[in-house]
């Protein structure tokens, strides 16, 4: 790693999948590297989540996509639920 970046030999092998599926999630625009061809070690979990849709359960690159984007989604929302939770609480302990 490189001042807390990680390389796209790293991801593959940390993950144990192949360095060509980081390449071609690359060339699909699911993860970017930065201008050095890094990338922050949150990209991981992305890389992980993309790996089990694709060969668990055979969901392809434009899948993926949909999927990805699908589940950021529900993370907001979720958060977004908590929050209003936190404040309703807030409120009714007043």
């Amino acid at each position: 790693m490189t001042s807390g970046r990680i390389s796209r030999v790293q991801i593959a092998k940390l993950l144990e999948l192949e360095e060509g599926f980081v390449v071609e999630l690359e060339q699909h625009e699911l993860i970017a590297p930065d201008r050095e061809g890094f990338y922050d070690p949150g990209v991981m979990e992305r890389v992980r989540v993309c790996w089990t849709m694709h060969h668990a359960l055979g969901v392809n690159m434009p899948g993926l996509e949909v999927a990805l984007n699908l589940l950021e989604r529900l993370q907001g929302e979720r958060r977004r639920t908590h929050e209003l939770l936190a404040r309703l609480r807030d409120e009714l302990d007043r």
